[in-house]
């Protein structure tokens, strides 16, 4: 029988045996009653698919040619007994690598476990009735397990459409609460302790009413805090409140200083609890027991000494503009500084009304009659206006103040944790240095919103009332000074516009000499070494040419600026007095117009008038000058947004509609992988890969074959541009990445460690003590060199690992990965630089862990000991086996041996 590409058939007759006589072809498992498959296999030449077996008739066994296969269709009751076992045997082998099934084998099943060593079906010489009995009744049993994986697969789709029904009507609940005017309420259990839970959710709630997030998102489902621990939950439900979190320590007397909103552990027992700011000197303290809150004492604040977690605004999980970000700002700072900033303002530019006003009165009613008292009395109004403007001024710039410094303790924050959410993707698009200098901008922009350009730009809107006041003394000097101020408008327009485009890419220029300045510094032991300090100076001073000349341009912009608002209030005035004394003239010798005789226009001009006049049009001018600097500077504030937005707009890694992975046995499944980096460009092709539960797996290659990108692939730092990566069984891509990720120990070729203490350096974040810190640093070898330090534990590292060696600082790197006693443990070039003597001690420990190993080495006595070891070879797999089956089919593997041997 032949079968052409893309053909499938079914195996329906009971005792029924295909053998593959040429090609290769796909098994699968077929439920009739849905259509679902399932993937059980690949057959070559000389291997042979089988009859399910299933007593229900509800599995089938279904043969798919992937190319032009000739089949032999036979009956097993045909066949000898010794061309049957090895067939039978080479069946079951394969299945039970399927990692859904080596989990249950590993986990003791006695049957299965026959499957994996190959002691399925018993005696090699039996008879033949016997050896079929045997092989339907082992066939039988995975026909049972494969309606189990079908319907546990069925399940989990019915779940997923249901929790996606759930939250539709959960969406359609909440807005009818809305529109009722009512609240809503909604409180998930758990598999953990549902009061726990409760309390969990009541105080993260809490937490976010306080820092004005959404609180309706923050519940969990029974299937995702089942899998979590206590932490795990409290940082899946304050995710779900679009907030951040971070451990901070808290020192004595922290209760009297504004360190934001927390949540810590109070008491011996150690109660959750959250701690509020209500001054800025002052705490609450809430439990759920104490919904309303207690004032932190010193004694309670005794208590919270220690270690707790910071909560803090974070950014939507979503594409942003710069607008978005900027009411994100707005919307958690302090509102009373907004309102006093407002209020101060328009107090302020009411203020200088007086000027114009108090002049006139006392050059029209109180000069020429010589009234000393009522000049008195002007001039007191004169100094509470005085002390009046410079209090408010005070209370303006303290508002400005903490306004720009939380707004940028927020913003930055916020930013920095999106960053950590984007993938990893992203980050190939920019050099550190350019990244570094992008995360600048929020810090500068702010810097440019300070006091005096707040002050200015209230000035300069309130000065409309001189404006007005102008028109009542004189239009046609108002017109006139009108007119001048249009022309000089538009010559500044037309230079923010070009000054504008030119700190665009001055900012763009200064991005790439950061990037380059970053390069250099990090290489800078390889330029001397090499004797190219020249070339890395060329490369930096390319960079800074360009950055300079767009930085000279901007000054010669901000220059001719600067000479225009010296050179328009001379002029201007010059214009005005000359109109001004002309309308004084012609008021004094009693000619009268048209206009006037007819009472059209406007009374005649006289000093007074004319004086008051100019100290109106002072105060306006002197605004409009004094806000032209400011709109220079202000014009730098959207080439650094611009500079953000590659961050905002980049959409983070969201766990938003993901599962919870579970406890990872550590099986894992690379069906049909391809993918490249660049469009047409292909780095792994077709690569298919079951690894076991506790299995060592070395990964080998000449460089650029593809290791590092299927470790990559593994983590989910990539996803695959054809095939899935399976974890349990598990397709990863509907996975929550973290749920998997913290399940793995992972060393990679060019980790770098914090700047920090070699403690935390080890244990993170996570919930662990100084014992489980010591016992991963006897696992990698490094505990003895750190008891020969100083200070142990709590010796400092350096920036860049500069005050310990490179094998210290790999070692440091396995102790982390160990830290967790990780279910999955990959190390990309883990042991380059240890001796025989480390890297036996770490091999010694990775095999106690008893966890799925996976490594990749050029170093070929690392991986003496694999259970089986991959070449891969332009990116496909070439060559499978142990050391010595590789050796001795003299490939490429044998290839590398000789070389590191010769």
């Amino acid at each position: 029988m032949r079968l052409l590409a893309g053909q499938r058939m079914k195996l329906s007759e009971a005792g029924t045996v295909v053998l593959v006589k040429q090609g290769r072809a796909e098994v699968y498992a077929l439920m009739e009653e849905n259509g679902h498959r399932l993937f059980l296999m690949e057959l070559a030449a000389g291997e042979a698919a089988f009859h399910s077996a299933d007593e229900f008739e509800e599995i089938t066994i279904e043969v798919y040619a992937l190319g032009d296969v000739e089949l032999e269709e036979q009956l097993l009751a045909e066949m000898q007994a010794d061309e049957l076992l090895p067939l039978m045997r080479h069946w079951f082998q394969e299945l039970i690598r399927l990692p859904w099934l080596r989990l249950m084998a590993d986990r003791g099943d006695e049957i299965l476990r026959t499957w994996v060593d190959g002691s399925v079906l018993g005696q090699v010489k039996q008879e033949p009735e016997k050896l079929r009995e045997d092989f339907t009744e082992n066939q039988s049993i995975f026909a049972m397990l494969a309606g189990v994986r079908f319907a546990a697969q069925d399940e989990r789709l019915s779940n997923r459409i249901r929790g996606r029904m759930r939250h539709k009507h959960r969406l359609l609940a909440e807005t009818m609460a809305h529109l009722l005017g009512e609240d809503w309420v909604s409180v998930s259990g758990s598999g953990q302790d549902s009061a726990k839970l409760e309390e969990a959710v009541f105080l993260v709630r809490a937490v976010a009413h306080h820092l004005g997030m959404a609180e309706e998102e923050i519940a969990l489902n029974k299937e995702t805090a089942e899998k979590l621990d206590s932490l795990g939950v409290l940082r899946r439900l304050v995710a779900k409140g679009g907030m951040e979190m971070r451990l901070i320590r808290l020192e004595k007397g922290w209760e009297a200083c504004d360190c934001g909103a927390m949540l810590g552990y109070f008491g011996e027992k150690k109660q959750l609890a959250a701690l509020l700011p209500t001054s800025a000197s002052s705490y609450k303290l809430l439990t759920r027991e104490n919904m309303a809150g207690v004032p932190v004492t010193r004694e309670i604040a005794q208590v919270f000494v220690g270690d707790a977690f910071l909560i803090y605004p974070g950014l939507p999980d979503a594409k942003m503009g710069r607008w978005d970000f900027l009411r994100f700002m707005v919307r958690h700072t302090w509102q009373t500084d907004w309102k006093s900033i407002l209020l101060a303002g328009l107090v302020m530019g009411l203020i200088p009304l007086l000027t114009p006003i108090v002049t006139e009165t006392m050059f029209q009613d109180l000069i020429p009659i010589l009234d000393r008292k009522g000049l008195a009395t002007v001039t007191q109004v004169v100094l509470v206006a005085g002390f009046t403007t410079a209090a408010l001024a005070t209370v303006r710039s303290l508002a400005v103040l903490r306004l720009t410094s939380l707004g940028t303790l927020r913003g930055q924050a916020a930013l920095f944790g999106r960053l950590l959410k984007l993938p990893p993707v992203f980050f190939r698009r920019f050099q550190s240095g350019e990244l570094a200098e992008r995360m600048q901008a929020l810090d500068r922009s702010v810097m440019l919103l300070n006091n005096e350009s707040v002050g200015a730009l209230l000035s300069f809107v309130c000065s409309f009332w001189s404006l007005g006041l102008m028109c009542y003394y004189s239009m046609k000097l108002t017109g006139i000074a009108l007119l001048v101020w249009l022309i000089y408008l538009s010559i500044f327009a037309f230079l923010l516009y070009r000054l504008t485009k030119a700190q665009k890419e001055m900012t763009a220029a200064r991005n790439r000499t950061s990037g380059v300045l970053a390069q250099i510094f990090t290489g800078l032991a390889k330029f001397r070494t090499k004797g190219t300090e020249e070339q890395a100076y060329h490369l930096w001073g390319e960079q800074f040419a360009l950055e300079l000349s767009q930085n000279i341009r901007v000054r010669r912009l901000k220059n001719i600026g600067t000479v225009l608002a010296a050179m328009q209030p001379l002029l201007l005035m010059l214009i005005l007095y000359y109109n001004g004394l002309m309308e004084l003239v012609t008021a004094k010798s009693g000619d009268t117009t048209a206009a006037e005789a007819l009472g059209l226009a406007a009374k005649p001009m006289t000093v007074a008038t004319f004086i008051a006049f100019q100290a109106a049009f002072t105060a306006f001018n002197t605004s409009l000058v004094a806000i032209m600097p400011i709109l220079e500077n202000l014009s730098v504030i959207k080439p650094y947004f611009d500079n953000l937005l590659p961050i905002l707009e980049a959409e983070p890694e969201t766990s938003e509609e993901r599962k919870e992975a579970g406890v990872l046995s550590g099986a894992i499944e690379v069906r049909n992988i391809t993918f490249g980096y660049l469009p047409g460009s292909t780095v792994l092709d077709d690569v298919s890969l079951r690894i076991a539960a506790g299995e060592q797996v070395a990964i080998v290659g000449r460089s650029g074959c593809g290791k590092s990108t299927l470790i990559r692939l593994l983590l989910g730092f990539e996803n695959p541009g054809k095939g899935a990566i399976y974890y349990d069984g598990q397709d990863l891509s509907e996975l929550s990445l973290p749920s998997v990720r913290a399940q793995m120990g992972v060393v990679l070729q060019n980790g770098q460690l914090m700047s920090g203490d070699i403690l935390h350096n080890i244990i993170g974040t996570n919930n662990l003590t100084l014992e489980d810190a010591w016992e991963a640093a006897e696992a990698a070898g490094i505990a003895e060199d750190i008891r020969q330090m100083p200070m142990q534990m709590n010796t400092m590292v350096s920036e860049g690992s500069t005050n310990i060696s490179g094998g210290q600082r790999q070692r440091i790197l396995i102790a982390r990965a160990l830290a967790l006693k990780p279910s999955i443990i990959v190390c990309d070039e883990a042991t380059s630089a240890l001796d025989n003597r480390t890297q036996a001690i770490v091999t010694k420990s990775l095999a106690k862990l008893h966890a799925t190993r996976i490594i990749v080495a050029h170093r070929l006595s690392t991986i003496r000991h694999a259970d089986r070891i991959i070449v891969l070879d332009k990116g496909h797999i070439a060559e499978s086996g142990s050391f010595e089956e590789l050796v001795a089919r003299n490939g490429i593997f044998a290839s590398f041996v000789k070389r590191q041997t010769a």
